[in-house]
């Protein structure tokens, strides 16, 4: 079975745009141009915003330190595979739209994965005392191999979801890719 990453975001917006490459006084204004329901960013703009920046440094340290060659000091994210969570996710505030890419066109210089996504991955680690963490899991950056590889074994759950303040959080593999000139040039819709 060919797996694809794949990318949901707002539609009419640029599929691979990250507000990682706005200076962090834009992002808050960005955010109420173009989401000005997200409740959850809306809420402590500046916790989000630090708390983005850290989680984006440890990813790119502990990529370079699997051996991965980034071209960007911030990953466009992905889900590997499809995500109904995201895919249905009200916080684009409108239609979503999609792009997929198969996974076999990135090598493991350009691609990290973390499960679930890179916050919550953080997260429980940081609070490793909460019934979902995994310490095989959480807190961890893989590569493309080691993903595959805890794939084929089973070793990822199904199903798991953890309620927040703000929505039902269904966790889900994340993909980050570390080149963007990658991206453009193997879109799928």
């Amino acid at each position: 079975m060919e797996l694809y990453l794949h990318r949901y975001f707002k539609k009419g917006m640029n599929p691979f745009r990250s507000i990682s490459e706005l200076p962090d006084s834009e992002i808050p204004v960005f955010m109420k141009q173009y989401f000005p329901n997200h409740q959850w960013f809306h809420a402590n703009p500046e916790q989000r915003i630090r708390n983005r920046r850290k989680v984006e440094q440890w990813l790119y340290k502990e990529f370079v330190k699997l051996g991965g060659e980034p071209e960007t000091m911030y990953p466009c994210y992905f889900s590997l595979g499809a995500s109904p969570f995201l895919s249905q996710f009200e916080s684009f505030e409108g239609e979503t739209s999609e792009v997929k890419i198969p996974l076999k066109k990135f090598s493991s210089k350009e691609i990290s994965f973390t499960y679930p996504d890179s916050f919550f991955s953080t997260w429980l680690s940081e609070y490793n005392k909460h019934p979902l963490f995994d310490k095989e899991l959480n807190g961890r950056v893989f590569t493309i191999e080691k993903m595959n590889e805890l794939i084929s074994q089973g070793a990822i759950p199904v199903g798991q979801s953890i309620g927040t303040q703000y929505y039902e959080y269904q966790f889900y593999i994340e993909a980050q890719v570390w080149n963007y000139d990658k991206l453009l040039s193997n879109v799928e819709t």
